[in-house]
């Protein structure tokens, strides 16, 4: 009856450490292949996202999108930044600072995100012409324009050009921790 009782609790241990070990390579697996982990550093994109705030972010199965918040490993900076895509391939985007506003194929952009008037900090000299306090930008086919949503603090497109699909390396979809506090837990819009 004991030596009973002891293998059926080595079954059930042997069990449970098969189970774990499956979660785990399930876990790893997981944030290898489809999601990452990403922490955000600096202010530019603030107040969608704060330094210090811990995203997940999905890397299979995306198409970008405008309006998306998207981690990139940009060839320019060489580094991982984290910013908003503004205009896809083919798009015309128009940045009028004196208006402070941002179009699309001549749309304005409703972007309540954005937490200040925007300073005319000029462009990068690739498919753009500058009409006063005014730049319109043609997007190559198989380029995107981002932008940070804290424009007078973002290293962002106006400054190192377009990026390829590439360079995307996915979308921030859930916010899991806010060292501020300041930003909501949950989903990215």
């Amino acid at each position: 009856m004991e030596a009973n009782r002891k293998s059926r609790f080595l079954d059930d241990l042997l069990d449970l450490a098969d189970a774990a070990a499956v979660a785990v390579l399930a876990f790893v697996c997981l944030f290898t292949f489809v999601l990452s982990d990403v922490t955000v550093v600096g202010e530019s994109m603030e107040n969608t996202l704060f330094s210090g705030d811990r995203l997940v972010c999905r890397r299979f199965f995306y198409t970008p999108e405008r309006g998306d918040v998207v981690t990139v490993c940009s060839d320019s900076m060489q580094e991982v930044i984290i910013k908003r895509i503004i205009g896809e391939p083919n798009d015309t985007v128009e940045i009028d600072y004196r208006e402070n506003t941002v179009s699309v194929n001549g749309e304005r952009l409703d972007e309540p995100y954005v937490r200040e008037t925007m300073t005319n900090r000029g462009a990068f000299a690739e498919a753009f012409r500058e009409e006063g306090d005014k730049y319109i930008y043609k997007v190559p086919f198989g380029k995107y324009l981002v932008l940070g949503d804290n424009r007078n603090h973002s290293t962002d497109g106006r400054v190192f050009g377009f990026i390829t699909r590439d360079e995307i390396v996915g979308k921030a979809v859930f916010r899991y921790y806010s060292r501020t506090g300041k930003g909501s837990i949950g989903s990215i819009s």
